[in-house]
């Protein structure tokens, strides 16, 4: 655990700072697409937010903060009332992670206006929080490709097995905690080298 040596308080705020703008984004996407999907109108009024606490998964948060990959609360969504059905659950999730990964190089163009208009040390902490974003948003997306329960592509599963989706609703928790364990025993690569090279940004 020499990781918790390199956390500062400035990078643990950051991660957190990022983290929560990464929850907005992604979270908000997710109820957005769904919403725009849907049949019977607005299901997702709740969800359909940029306010991060109402997306927020505290052990994603913990993941993100330590390990610079997180996940948001998952959203239920009912294949059947979507427009295209199982498609359209596969729109949710390609429509979210994409439009998520494209707003993070994007988030560079804040950075000479930061450096230029704001005093120096709150520009220096707007852009520690400004690479935490992209730092933070690039793990986690590549996290959220697992289908996995509980995570964004874990909706490919629902569409794969809709006779399942109960099931595959209750294996949210116990996966999510295997998925703790992952990280915290470094089962997992750190995926964000390669993503970084991907979008060519930080």
């Amino acid at each position: 655990m020499t990781f918790l040596n390199d956390l500062t308080m400035q990078v643990l705020l950051s991660r957190i700072a990022g983290f929560l703008l990464f929850t907005a984004i992604h979270g908000g996407l997710i109820a957005a697409i769904a919403t725009l999907l849907r049949i019977d109108g607005p299901d997702y009024r709740e969800r359909l937010t940029l306010n991060p606490s109402i997306h927020l998964s505290l052990p994603g948060l913990a993941m993100a903060v330590l390990f610079r990959s997180g996940w948001v609360r998952s959203l239920p969504v009912d294949h059947t009332r979507l427009r295209g059905g199982r498609a359209g659950l596969l729109v949710i999730v390609v429509g979210a992670l994409a439009i998520s990964l494209a707003i993070v190089p994007l988030v560079d163009l804040l950075r000479p206006i930061v450096a230029a208009e704001l005093p120096r040390t709150a520009g220096y902490a707007v852009l520690r929080v400004i690479v935490a974003f992209q730092e933070v948003s690039l793990g986690s997306i590549a996290l959220n490709l697992l289908p996995l329960p509980g995570l964004t592509a874990g909706l490919l599963l629902q569409a794969l097995m809709p006779e399942q989706t109960g099931r595959l609703r209750r294996l949210e928790t116990p996966v999510i905690v295997l998925l703790v364990i992952a990280l915290v025993a470094g089962w997992l690569p750190d995926p964000l080298p390669f993503m970084q090279a991907l979008v060519g940004t930080i």
